[in-house]
């Protein structure tokens, strides 16, 4: 087998998805070199080094990376491994020159929050944030470390939680009950790996809120006790947040969904609720796992000691809660409903404003709750096009938004953003070559020399990363974007990263269809639909591609 690649595979003892990635290599009968990650740093450094995720298997043929078990299964079942494996031939990837100390600090988890400064947005002079001030000293008792953050980006911050977070998360909370919404926010935080939102889903509702946490876990497990709540459709609801997150959403689940409701239209409201809260979750999870934040002390100890959920790599820097809001805030300042108010007049006529930004009305916007459609394309637009307030490319925002989509299997999305990102670009014959390429960017394979900057494929790296679960920021794999954009810009990098989770979660249970000008986009230029295929390409058909471009 002397023509065919070195097949390598980082795993852990009693891993089931490493049973199932060996599995498949037996069945096609390859062999290959397996490397234990419990038994040296080194293996363990190395498998992050190596591949940007944190967990295993992972999987790489010649220097080829496989993302986990999933991933190779899909690649057997559809008959593509075999032609992978013979394709990129004798190879191998070849680690024994690099020193253990630069591959334990490039698999450092490296918190970008050591990069970017928090902000004091909590005595902010402007008078469209004080209702948000208000909002949460009352909700939380305190300005969460989010905002810290995210404030580098005062739009961002306020197109978040006004357009989303008062609306779909209200409309969410109306719709599935506190009991429900809680642990909706916690399973599908649990289901990216956020420990940060499973903190803050158990801590939120103070008592309330850790018991309810709490109970959740025990029926999930089966110790179900005469006084826990949770029955056969609360648990399927959470269930559902789950898939969502994983972009796994099952018909046994909605099924289960609408058995155990009263009617079709409470299942449809229950389904709806879950939309908007994994929507919303899909947003923080990826903010807060690429900023890397510290929990609130108070929160997390009370998670931990009452719940059971425990801080992980967002430990706590003090042992109490913030006291930024514990002076008299300001009075004035437009309130709540004024502020949903102005940003649903942003909009006159909803299609036209779609084609105008998009060149077209998404199908997923037309699944969205109709009432809050204004809310969230005005949010969409405002973050993913290029506005007097944004730092990046509308064009380079919606390939991240590609990036990610392939990167979790989202054919819908991937498809679309590669529209949209036509649409915004001024040299659209190049774009064309930069939708076909910008994910074998973003994995450092080989493209056409003058497609991308090294800042953009900065960029589109720190898309890649923002889409694996759990998320964690490997030195390097973040060290371009670091050394090439500002401290703010870095974050408008992750509001891009974080406003496709958003949509991704979403979208994972509406499940809208292509639009018939994407599809026929899609033709026009040829462009691969299977988001299978696109992040793992067959290298003579690359070659080939590489020569015809």
């Amino acid at each position: 087998m002397s023509n065919y690649p070195t097949i390598q595979i980082f795993t852990k003892i009693e891993c089931p998805y490493c049973t199932r990635a060996k599995a498949v290599l037996n069945e096609v009968g390859v062999e290959y070199i397996q490397h234990d990650v419990t038994t040296t740093e080194r293996n363990a450094d190395m498998s992050i080094y190596a591949s940007g995720v944190a967990t295993v298997p992972q999987i790489f043929i010649g220097n080829y990376h496989i993302n986990g078990a999933e991933d190779l299964e899909q690649l057997q079942q559809s008959g593509r491994l075999t032609q992978l494996i013979e394709a990129i031939g004798e190879s191998t990837l070849s680690v024994q020159d690099i020193s253990d100390e630069t591959v334990r600090q490039g698999a450092e988890d490296w918190a970008l929050r050591h990069v970017v400064s928090a902000t004091d947005g909590s005595r902010s002079d402007d008078p469209e944030s004080w209702a948000l001030l208000r909002f949460y000293k009352d909700f939380f008792g305190f300005w969460p470390n989010t905002f810290a953050y995210l404030n580098h980006w005062p739009e961002a911050y306020k197109l978040f939680v006004y357009c989303h977070n008062f609306s779909a998360v209200g409309y969410g909370k109306k719709v599935l009950g506190p009991l429900n919404m809680f642990t909706v926010g916690y399973s599908t935080s649990e289901a990216h790996g956020c420990n940060y939102c499973q903190v803050h889903s158990a801590a939120t509702g103070g008592q309330q809120s850790l018991k309810a946490v709490r109970q959740f876990k025990e029926a999930r497990a089966g110790q179900r006790s005469a006084k826990n709540p949770y029955g056969d459709l609360e648990l399927a609801i959470a269930q559902l947040a789950a898939e969502a997150t994983r972009n796994a959403v099952s018909n046994e689940t909605l099924t289960q969904i609408q058995q155990l409701s009263k009617s079709p239209e409470q299942a449809q409201s229950f389904i709806t609720g879950v939309e908007m809260m994994v929507a919303a979750f899909g947003f923080l999870n990826v903010f807060n796992d690429l900023t890397g934040l510290e929990l609130e002390g108070q929160w997390a100890k009370q998670a931990s000691e009452q719940a059971g959920v425990e801080a992980g790599r967002h430990s706590a820097a003090q042992a109490e809660n913030p006291s930024n809001l514990d002076y008299e805030l300001p009075s004035g300042g437009p309130s709540i409903e004024e502020m949903l108010a102005k940003y649903a007049q942003k909009i006159e006529d909803l299609e036209t404003y779609c084609k105008s930004e998009f060149g077209l009305l998404p199908n997923w916007v037309q699944c969205w709750p109709q009432p809050l459609q204004r809310l969230h394309v005005y949010l969409y637009g405002e973050l993913m096009g290029e506005q007097s307030h944004t730092l990046v490319a509308a064009e380079l925002k919606h390939l991240m938004a590609r990036v990610s989509a392939i990167a979790k299997g989202h054919d819908y999305l991937a498809a679309v953003e590669g529209f949209i990102a036509h649409h915004t670009a001024e040299n659209k014959p190049r774009t064309i070559k930069r939708i076909r390429h910008c994910f074998a960017a973003a994995v450092g394979r080989t493209i056409p020399g003058d497609l991308f900057s090294e800042k953009e494929k900065a960029a589109l790296q720190f898309a890649l990363i923002s889409a694996q679960m759990p998320l964690t920021t490997p030195r390097e794999f973040v060290r371009s974007a670091v050394e090439n954009y500002s401290e703010k810009e870095l974050i408008h990098l992750i509001v891009t990263c974080s406003v496709a989770s958003l949509v991704q979660r979403f979208v994972a249970i509406a499940q809208p269809e292509f639009e018939d000008n994407v599809s026929s986009f899609l033709q026009q230029h040829t462009l691969e639909t299977k988001t299978l295929n696109l992040r793992y390409p067959l290298p003579n058909a690359r070659v080939a591609q590489l020569a015809s471009c």
